[in-house]
């Protein structure tokens, strides 16, 4: 099956002042959860801060905060100014709610950013005009016959004859590929996992990352795919919308911050996120979960 055209078109491309932007340029920040977050209530707006009683778990308040924290902080960065100065709007596309993915206004409107957690990190991913899709998991052995059986309702015919041809000790990372760069994808295109993996076929995990066809409707958005690792047992995947390539490059989250609270690698919790949106979805029977949360 040939790749679709990332930028979802055969048109040659415009010259000039005009020309439609080909590559997003996608930088990515990391850090564990925060071990001490109400150090950083200060950077919060009102509406996150009544978001703070929702949370159950403090492992999953401080992803919540260190997710905000990081991507204000960051996003400052590139702007030039002070991370006070960054605001968000949250606007569940659903129900209205004051969840999901998070837009920037304000000075930084125009920059995009989406933002994952896993295990014990916290990732953003920030770029300019283009909408990103981050997604983070961090990996666990699987040594058992067959495919872990979340992937169930992960993987299209092709992509698990993709996969039952590796040998079995690569099974394991080949289907956290899969899921890294389908949960990226629906996370650009603002769908999150209301829509079914299967939806789509991507190319396989030892090929470059590429959308093969939306099932049945081919006419969906094609975002452009890259692989990112952020440690030996993390893997991950950034998508953009409306450009034909999406260039990642990591950054080093000590250089954020200077003289503030440190930051500590905590305990693993067996509270681990259903959504990289940070909210459960109702009636989540019969969707994709996290691989992390499937095995909890």
């Amino acid at each position: 099956m040939t790749p679709i055209s990332a930028a979802g078109t055969t048109s040659a491309p415009t010259r000039g002042a005009d020309a439609p932007q080909t590559t997003a340029e996608a930088h990515i920040w990391s850090l564990p959860p925060l071990s001490q977050p109400s150090s950083w209530f200060g950077l919060l707006d009102s509406t996150e801060l009544m978001r703070l009683s929702s949370f159950a778990h403090e492992l999953d308040l401080a992803r919540f905060v260190t997710g905000r924290m990081l991507a204000k902080t960051a996003l400052a960065s590139l702007l030039g100014t002070g991370p006070e100065a960054v605001r968000f709007r949250t606007r569940c596309p659903g129900c209205g709610g004051p969840h999901g993915k998070p837009h920037v206004v304000g000075a930084g409107a125009g920059w995009e950013l989406s933002i994952s957690h896993s295990g014990d990190v916290v990732a953003v991913a920030i770029a300019l005009g283009s909408p990103l899709g981050l997604d983070v998991e961090q990996g666990e052995p699987w040594s058992s016959p067959g495919l872990p059986p979340e992937y169930e309702l992960v993987l299209t015919p092709m992509e698990r004859a993709t996969i039952e041809a590796l040998p079995q000790e690569r099974h394991a990372d080949a289907c956290l590929t899969y899921w890294t760069r389908k949960e990226a994808v629906l996370k650009a295109t603002g769908e999150g996992l209301n829509t079914p993996m299967t939806d789509f076929t991507l190319s396989g995990p030892e090929d470059p990352p590429a959308l093969l066809a939306w099932h049945p409707d081919g006419t969906r958005p094609v975002p452009a795919i890259a692989d990112i690792r952020l440690g030996d047992d993390i893997h991950g995947a950034v998508a953009a919308l409306g450009v034909r390539s999406v260039l990642p490059t990591i950054h080093s989250s000590a250089e954020l911050l200077p003289g503030r609270p440190s930051v500590k690698r905590r305990a693993p919790s067996p509270s681990i996120r259903i959504l990289s949106t940070e909210r459960p979805l109702s009636g989540s029977a019969g969707r994709a979960r996290s691989p992390v949360a499937a095995r909890s």
